[in-house]
């Protein structure tokens, strides 16, 4: 299973490359209609405009390499680590994306929910390993939505 796992992804990077000729990226068409996530909803659900304040909705983001999604379209593609309210001083926190949209002023935010620490008797397993930033966290998260910069945000995890 990971063997073809890797063959895939080698195969859709290929396909990627900028250099490729139009015959190859008709391919590249047809691999990602095949084989890219499909969602519940239409196209008219996925991208939908706000009346109220100029707003447009988007189910998913690719910027700069990276998928991102909100946890109703893709779960796993919308946990991240980001910077609180941009301080890059201090560690990253992790969220679920609930919302991504653009603003009047062509800003990629989103709307994230942020994970909550395990307050409960659970031992954290890594807790002992100093140098390794690992943390244990809840599965509820927190009751508001923050807004987030799209390049506030580190990375995905799991």
């Amino acid at each position: 299973m990971l063997y073809s796992f890797i063959k895939t992804s080698k195969l859709h990077r290929w396909l990627s490359r900028p250099d490729c000729s139009p015959a190859i990226q008709e391919c590249k068409f047809l691999f990602d209609s095949t084989y890219a996530p499909k969602s519940a909803g239409t196209l008219g659900e996925e991208l939908a405009e706000d009346p109220l304040d100029d707003t447009i909705l988007c189910a998913r983001l690719k910027f700069n390499g990276i998928v991102y999604s909100r946890a109703s379209t893709h779960v796993g593609n919308s946990q991240v680590f980001y910077y609180s309210q941009g301080d890059r001083l201090s560690s990253p926190v992790p969220g679920s994306i609930q919302h991504i949209y653009a603003t009047p002023t062509g800003e990629l935010v989103f709307a994230v929910h942020k994970l909550l620490l395990c307050h409960d008797q659970s031992i954290d397993p890594f807790a002992m390993y100093p140098h390794f930033p690992a943390k244990m966290y809840s599965s509820s998260s927190s009751s508001h939505l923050e807004n987030v910069k799209v390049s506030w945000v580190v990375s995905h995890f799991a």
